[in-house]
């Protein structure tokens, strides 16, 4: 029998021997195609909870024929680093790289949700409650959040 995938909230830096069944919600490409470009992702797991994970050139001519936004994918062994950048695009505190040993299958998991829009009302942005560090997909295009509600 197989592993109990972990869950994306369980995701605290203490170990890279994940197993994660998620869903890619976002998928994007930065850099020049086939020389310095990079894949950015975020990850959603079953409970509906989201992560950031890169995966850099050196990886990418490995996986990007893989990567499909809203495929469904079981993934073992990431780098998981501190998601401190200047701008984020998850509120986890954590974020995944794609390294030699990082394992993809793409496989057929229904149960796991689309991406989920988490709108706030305009009285939180009035009075300011937003995280003014995260990035955010509005209508296809990422831009600085406004409309974020701090928990």
């Amino acid at each position: 029998m197989g592993r109990i995938p972990d869950k994306i909230k369980s995701i605290d830096g203490s170990k890279e021997t994940l197993k994660l069944t998620v869903r890619i919600t976002d998928l994007w490409f930065i850099g020049t195609p086939n020389k310095s470009e990079q894949a950015k992702m975020v990850f959603v797991d079953s409970e509906g909870d989201q992560i950031h994970a890169v995966c850099k050139s050196d990886q990418l001519k490995s996986w990007k024929a893989n990567f499909k936004e809203n495929s469904t994918y079981v993934m073992h062994n990431f780098k998981v680093v501190k998601n401190d950048g200047q701008f984020r695009v998850c509120e986890h505190v954590y974020k995944l790289f794609f390294i030699g040993v990082t394992v993809i299958r793409e496989a057929d998991l229904h149960e796991l949700p689309f991406k989920e829009f988490r709108f706030v009302e305009f009285g939180n942005v009035v009075a300011g409650n937003f995280v003014a560090d995260l990035l955010v997909d509005i209508i296809g295009v990422v831009d600085q959040v406004l409309f974020r509600h701090v928990s």
